[in-house]
């Protein structure tokens, strides 16, 4: 559950032991929210056909795919800070097969390509400058007031396809729970262990659509 009491989220991560606050689960929600936008603004732009982002709340145990389905291919969105440069995957939520494992039963668990998108401002640096971030009470309008007076830009920083996340699941490209990510600090200690792929290692979005794109005109 978030700051509004509607609709449910795990307080915790795959693997993790870090109970997360309402201002934590709420960045998290929301910054995921932003970059399934950003992609629904690529994708609308370059005239492909997808469905707007979900924005209905689920009990605990239902969700939302947080995915697209273009043509016969599944993607999934992923965010990280402006500067991010590694998709972080939680180890626990993925099989050898680099299988997404809660959704295995619910439709075979895979992604075509995973796209990750670079934010600005990110939802939980708000909340910092709030002293939110931790809490489990907020003030709405305030919260309201701090969001929409943000600009947010984004960025598309690659394109992960599924063999390359299975080359890197097996070539052990591990973070392990407690690892500091960027410098050391409580804030960058990751609370669950994690595999990886540098941006280096992804493909550009422009070539994933133009691949849908022919796809789309040859079916």
């Amino acid at each position: 559950m978030s700051f509004g009491k509607e609709g449910t989220h795990r307080n915790y991560r795959s693997g993790g032991s870090n109970n997360r606050k309402n201002g934590e689960v709420f960045a998290d929600t929301f910054q995921g929210k932003l970059a399934e936008f950003a992609i629904y603004h690529v994708f609308t732009s370059e005239g492909l056909e997808v469905p707007r982002p979900d924005n209905d709340m689920y009990n605990l145990g239902d969700w939302d795919s947080g995915n697209f389905e273009v043509g016969e291919r599944k993607l999934s969105i992923k965010s990280t800070k402006s500067f991010g440069q590694l998709l972080l995957l939680e180890s626990k939520d993925w099989d050898e097969d680099g299988l997404y494992i809660p959704d295995i039963e619910r439709d075979g668990g895979r992604y075509d390509a995973t796209i990750l998108v670079r934010l600005q401002p990110f939802a939980s640096d708000i909340l910092k400058g709030m002293r939110s971030l931790y809490s489990s009470t907020i003030n709405k309008d305030e919260l309201y007031s701090n969001i929409t007076n943000e600009t947010f830009e984004y960025e598309i920083a690659g394109v992960v396809t599924n063999g390359v996340l299975k080359k890197a699941i097996k070539n052990e490209q591990f973070v392990p729970k407690g690892a500091y990510i960027n410098k050391i600090g409580k804030n960058n200690k990751l609370d669950a262990s994690n595999y990886y792929v540098q941006t280096g290692d992804m493909k550009s979005i422009s070539l994933l659509i133009e691949a849908l794109r022919e796809e789309i005109t040859t079916s």
